[in-house]
């Protein structure tokens, strides 16, 4: 995929800001009900009523978690928009590494006489990832690899 123009840009710019917004509010109606059910009164609730209150409110906790988390990766999407963050919107991190180290190689091996035949690398996340998750960090293939590595972590 090349760079995303100035259109698609926008148009991407706008579905970040729709969904930040919906998502702080729907964070917002989550922890005011997490905080309701903390100030009922414990003393009427029978134990096992009490157990399920307690767990529907860690679990309410937990959404409200990772909700948070994608509010931060939108935020930063929207930063690489801005031309704010530390590498371009559209683009993989780890592919524009990998580019570079490539290069670095390349001139290493220009400068001891041997030549190799480059391969063009594209750093650019696909039209149809950033369609359904515009606020992807990585392409396909360092995600899968980035969510392996934290399974094993």
């Amino acid at each position: 995929m090349p760079k995303p123009n100035k259109t698609e840009l926008k148009k991407y710019e706008d579905i970040l800001k729709r969904q930040l917004a919906s998502l702080k509010g729907d964070v917002g109606s989550m922890r005011d009900e997490a905080l309701r059910a903390s100030d009922q009164d414990a003393s009427v609730d029978h134990l096992a009523d009490q157990g399920t209150d307690n767990y529907d409110q860690g679990f309410m906790l937990s959404l409200i978690e990772n909700e948070e988390e994608t509010i931060k990766l939108i935020e930063e999407a929207l930063d690489r928009c801005d031309g704010q963050g530390d590498w371009p919107f559209g683009a993989c991190p780890l592919c524009i590494e990998e580019i570079e180290e490539a290069k670095a190689k390349a001139t290493k091996t220009a400068r001891g006489g041997k030549k190799k035949a480059s391969k063009k690398a594209e750093a650019w996340i696909p039209k149809a990832r950033l369609e359904y998750l515009p606020w992807a960090r990585y392409c396909v293939r360092h995600q899968e690899s980035e969510e392996r590595n934290r399974e094993t972590a």
